[in-house]
């Protein structure tokens, strides 16, 4: 089979792999999409000390299941299925644990099942505990902050509020079920968000931008007692600024970050159940389609984030 593997910054090859054998309790699967996480960038503009190159990376896949394990007998050859893994997800085929995939309906296209930033979004959201009525701000309404978009319109939030500096992302915001946008190049984002609020601020914040100027802002926009979610990846070095004004707030911190399997796969079990159930809209977020031998430009597009940009995702076995 033919996989990209990372050799250091900004090298991808395509080389020839064995197919991968199989265990009796897993599945072998047909790649037919396989996202760019931003969690991914980062060792592919860098060769990163204490990171293992030639790196074999990739895990945002959907399929078809093309052999099954002999323990195995609720999935069969060409079952539709996303799947979660861990890597190896460039390349043309995978084999996981056949309690790792979940059952895709037939007309989802296989570039928007991503079973992994699903099943963080669906535990982000179920972890902040949203109470009817609540306001609640998205900080960052990249691919992941619209997909929890969606899915806090879901708990029956009073108001759902996007904040991003790119006006496209908003009006794509506004098109997924904000109620409010607010770029905060021009508006100041507190003073709407307490006149919307009746002057407390916010009753659950998102920080979904992974950066120290969404971190702050996120903080400046929650209400004393409110929840302030840690959403976004932090690669790198982050401060709290003003850590005696998070204590005076008493903030409920939560950190929307996941390492237990079972809750992994039971964020991505509940919500690829949404997305085949319409309830979850992926279509508008996959800008970017490249083929296999074309992932220097998936990972440069997602880099540099060019108009109208949201994701990027590799298409195999087309």
């Amino acid at each position: 089979m033919r996989a990209a593997i990372l050799h250091g910054a900004h090298d991808f090859r395509i080389e020839e792999r064995p197919t991968p054998e199989i265990k009796a309790s897993e599945c072998l699967i047909q790649v037919h999409a396989c996202g760019v996480c931003h969690s991914e960038i980062h060792q592919w503009r860098y060769k990163l000390d204490g990171l293992d190159y030639p790196r074999f990376i990739g895990h945002e896949v959907a399929g078809r299941v093309i052999a099954v394990g002999e323990n195995i007998t609720k999935v069969k050859p060409g079952d539709r299925v996303a799947v979660w893994t861990d890597g190896k997800g460039y390349a043309e085929q995978v084999a996981v644990s056949a309690d790792y995939i979940f059952p895709l309906a037939d007309d989802i296209p296989f570039s928007q099942a991503m079973a992994e930033p699903i099943a963080c979004t669906t535990n982000g959201v179920n972890r902040a505990g949203i109470q009817l009525g609540d306001v609640v701000v998205i900080v960052g309404v990249g691919f992941m902050g619209l997909i929890l978009l969606q899915q806090v319109r879901l708990c029956g939030a009073l108001q759902v509020i996007a904040v991003d500096i790119r006006d496209e992302m908003l009006t794509l915001a506004e098109d997924l079920g904000a109620d409010v946008t607010i770029n905060p190049q021009r508006e100041n984002a507190l003073n709407v968000i307490k006149s919307l609020s009746g002057g407390r601020g916010a009753d659950v914040v998102f920080e979904a931008g992974g950066s120290q100027e969404t971190l702050n802002l996120a903080a400046q926009l929650c209400r004393m007692e409110g929840k302030l979610v840690l959403f976004g990846y932090h690669p790198g070095a982050r401060t709290i600024n003003d850590l005696g004004y998070w204590n005076w707030m008493a903030f409920d911190i939560i950190n929307a970050h996941f390492r237990n399997i079972h809750t992994i796969l039971n964020g991505a079990r509940v919500g690829i159940n949404l997305l085949n159930a319409h309830l979850l809209n992926l279509q508008p977020l996959i800008t970017h389609e490249f083929m296999l031998d074309d992932i220097e430009a998936a990972f440069q597009a997602a880099y540099d984030k060019p108009p109208g940009f949201v994701k990027s995702v590799l298409l195999m076995n087309e």
